[in-house]
C-alpha cells in the first residue's frame, strides 16, 4: 500500500501476536512504514528547505513575534542572549527639552521641542554581538526668576544603527522665536519631534514626541503657573511646558520626559 500522506491519513494495519509473518504480509508491513516516515520528512523538509510546500521552509521565510525587551535606561543589548534570534525592531525615541523659565515680569516662556523617533528593522546577521544602547534624559525646565532657557533632552542610540535627537529646551520669556525646536533622528523611518510653543508673553506648551506628549502650561492671569506633572512633558520624549508668571513670581519651567529604546525580538 502506497502511503497516502499528505493529501489524507493512512490507515495502517497493525498485526496481532497471533498472526503469520505472511498475514499481513511482513515485508508489506515494513513496506508501508517506511512510506510513511519517508511522506513525514517530505513535509516536514530538512534544514534550509528549500522546497516550498514543506514546514521547515514556510517557517523560516517569515518572521515570527517573540517578546519586547525596553530600555528606560542606558545598558546594552547582547545577540547571543537569543540564539534564537533571526531580527529585530527597534524603536529610539530622544528625550524631551525642559520649558523655560519666567522673572518677575508679567511674562510667559518658550515650551520646549519633543524627542526625534526613528524606527527599522534589523536582521540579526546584520547585528553586532553586543550593542550599546543610550537613553536620553529629559532636559530639566528653566530656573525661576531668571531667564534661563531650559536645557536640552538627551539623545537616544541603538549602537550606530539609530539615533532619536533630543528636543531643544525652551527660552524664558517666551519671546518670539523662543520655542524649542523638535529633535531629529536618523535610521531606518524618522519621525521628528514637534517644536514647543509661546509667543510673546502667551506660555508655550512642550512639544508632543510620535511616544509622548508635552505639558501643557497651568495657572490663571491672577496666579503663577505651579510645577507640576501637567507642565512636565509626558510618556516618552514629550517636551516640558513653559512657565507663566503674574504678580512678580517667577516660576520654573516644566521638565522634559525621559527617552525610550524598544526592541521587538523576532524568531
Amino acid at each position: 500500500m502506497a502511503t497516502n500522506f499528505p493529501a489524507s491519513l493512512d490507515s495502517l494495519t497493525n498485526p496481532t501476536s497471533s498472526d503469520s509473518l505472511n498475514s499481513p504480509s511482513h515485508s508489506a508491513q515494513h513496506a508501508n512504514s517506511n512510506d510513511a516516515i519517508e511522506a513525514l520528512q517530505a513535509k516536514v523538509g530538512v534544514d534550509g528547505s528549500a522546497v516550498t510546500t514543506s514546514i521547515d521552509y514556510q517557517l523560516n521565510t517569515g518572521y515570527r513575534y517573540h517578546s519586547t525587551v525596553y530600555f528606560t535606561s542606558s545598558g546594552s543589548f547582547t545577540k547571543a542572549s537569543y540564539p534564537w534570534l533571526r531580527a529585530v525592531r527597534v524603536r529610539v525615541q530622544g528625550a524631551g527639552g525642559g520649558g523655560g523659565g519666567t522673572d518677575t515680569n508679567d511674562n510667559g516662556a518658550g515650551g520646549a521641542g519633543a524627542g526625534g523617533c526613528a524606527e527599522l528593522f534589523i536582521e540579526a546577521s546584520s547585528l553586532s554581538a553586543s550593542v550599546t544602547v543610550t537613553v536620553g534624559s529629559g532636559g530639566a525646565g528653566g530656573a525661576v526668576n531668571t531667564n534661563i532657557t531650559g536645557s536640552n533632552g538627551g539623545n537616544s542610540g541603538f549602537g550606530s544603527y539609530a539615533t532619536g535627537s533630543g528636543g531643544l529646551g525652551g527660552a524664558g520669556t517666551g519671546s518670539v522665536g523662543g520655542q524649542g525646536g523638535g529633535g531629529t533622528a536618523s535610521g531606518g523611518l524618522v519621525i521628528p519631534g514637534k517644536h514647543g510653543g509661546g509667543v510673546n508673553v502667551i506660555p508655550g506648551f512642550g512639544g508632543d514626541a510620535f511616544l509622548g506628549h508635552g505639558g501643557s502650561p497651568v495657572g490663571t492671569t491672577n496666579s503663577p503657573a505651579v510645577h507640576n506633572n501637567r507642565k512636565d512633558g509626558r510618556n516618552y520624549g514629550g517636551g516640558g511646558a513653559g512657565a507663566w508668571q503674574k504678580s512678580g513670581t517667577g516660576t520654573t519651567g516644566g521638565d522634559g520626559a525621559d527617552g525610550i529604546v524598544i526592541v521587538e525580538l523576532y524568531a
